[in-house]
């Protein structure tokens, strides 16, 4: 669920087309990244980026290229290629091939964004970016906004939100061992805030709870009853890193001075 909130001063109809044209974005997000649909053009990279370099559109390019940032910064602990973890485990749909991350040392490594937005594969990886486009929607959204003039607005994508411009915005972060309990966390103005946790993944498969936090490197599934936010100017960067806090459990992680980010542990 996407809210959008603005604060200006608009008539109703100008209101109402502004906002749909945000969320227009959103969706031309969801259509191109989607790991579920078997269209979408994360899916075509899926299934041809080893054979032959990609050409993608400008917004999926850019997605990859910051997820690489994130990758390289955090020195892999944030890594797209767990969707082979999360198909074993039937947390994301098999209609692509697994490639079994045990017998093989595969790493968003063999990601590489080349020039005219073409995207090659050096090994049979599959990407999910479930961890970094819902924060990249937000911001296309908000973008799109600021484009028809909006000073103050609020796009929040089920908890995960960007506030644009300086009226503050009251932040609340569910109760990681009650998820339909709210903490009130303060007031956010003119940034962005992002929460990881395992309640509404965690689920057993062959007797073992799994959920969709892995870490890359174990190919686990975080073992953990908190929840992992991050503030940062943006909420890609936010969505991205708070897996990298989740993973090392490192409030202070060397990566988050890099993004001008801050986090914490509920």
């Amino acid at each position: 669920m996407v809210e959008i909130k603005l604060y200006d001063d608009f008539i109703p109809h100008a209101a109402h087309s502004i906002m749909d044209q945000a969320f227009a974005c959103i969706e031309k997000v969801q259509q191109l990244m989607s790991f579920h649909d078997p269209a979408s053009e994360l899916s075509q990279i899926n299934r041809s980026a080893f054979q032959q370099a990609v050409r993608v559109h400008p917004w999926t390019y850019a997605v990859l290229q910051r997820a690489q940032r994130v990758f390289t910064a955090s020195s892999g602990v944030f890594d797209c290629t767990v969707a082979n973890t999360l198909m074993d485990w039937e947390l994301l749909p098999t209609h692509l091939p697994i490639v079994n991350p045990e017998k093989m040392n595969l790493s968003q490594a063999h990601l590489h964004c080349l020039s005219a937005n073409k995207i090659r594969f050096t090994a049979p990886i599959v990407l999910d970016l479930g961890g970094i486009a819902k924060g990249f929607a937000i911001d296309v959204a908000i973008y799109s906004l600021r484009k028809h003039g909006v000073k103050n607005a609020v796009v929040n994508a089920g908890g995960d939100l960007r506030v644009l411009g300086n009226i503050a915005e009251q932040i609340f972060i569910r109760d990681p061992q009650a998820p339909q309990q709210l903490y009130a966390c303060g007031e956010l103005a003119n940034g962005a805030i992002a929460t990881s946790a395992c309640y509404f993944s965690k689920a057993k498969n062959q007797g073992q709870w799994i959920n969709a936090l892995v870490n890359p490197y174990t190919r686990h599934a975080l073992d953990t009853d908190h929840s992992f936010s991050v503030i940062a100017p943006n909420a890609c960067i936010a969505d991205a890193l708070t897996k990298v806090v989740a993973i090392t459990q490192n409030l202070q992680h060397p990566c988050l001075p890099l993004f001008s980010a801050q986090a914490f542990i509920l």
